[in-house]
């Protein structure tokens, strides 16, 4: 998520909007979760958390429709940011249904082949 804030960092300089100190507009909340039952669990709230990102981008995309009338801005954030969201849920999706899948079959075994895969090992 640091590549995003970086590109509306940029966006808001390109517009001439950025005309205070950039350190006011970050703020940081501690994770929820610093560890999990399993990789499965891991992933699972992983895209939980860009599906929340997701969301967050679209409720920023209806305010500029109707508040501000940005249609700009709706593109910028269509184009740049939505497809990548998009993407990366479905690739979380397909990791997180593959690796509950082995471990139906294999348990522990499972997990770690797949962490292995995941590595890009070839066991």
């Amino acid at each position: 998520e640091r590549e995003h804030a970086t590109k509306l960092i940029d966006y808001l300089l390109m517009r001439g909007k950025l005309t205070g100190s950039v350190t006011d507009l970050i703020t940081y909340r501690a994770p929820a979760n610093t560890s999990w039952e399993s990789g499965a669990s891991a992933l699972e709230h992983a895209l939980k958390l860009e599906s929340d990102v997701t969301n967050s981008i679209r409720e920023v995309i209806k305010t500029c429709e109707s508040s501000f009338n940005d249609y700009h801005l709706v593109d910028y954030l269509s184009g740049e940011f939505l497809d990548e969201q998009y993407k990366g849920q479905r690739d979380l999706a397909g990791k997180a249904s593959t690796l509950k899948k082995m471990m139906d079959k294999h348990a522990a075994l499972g997990e770690f082949i797949f962490d292995k895969k995941l590595l890009g090992l070839n066991i």
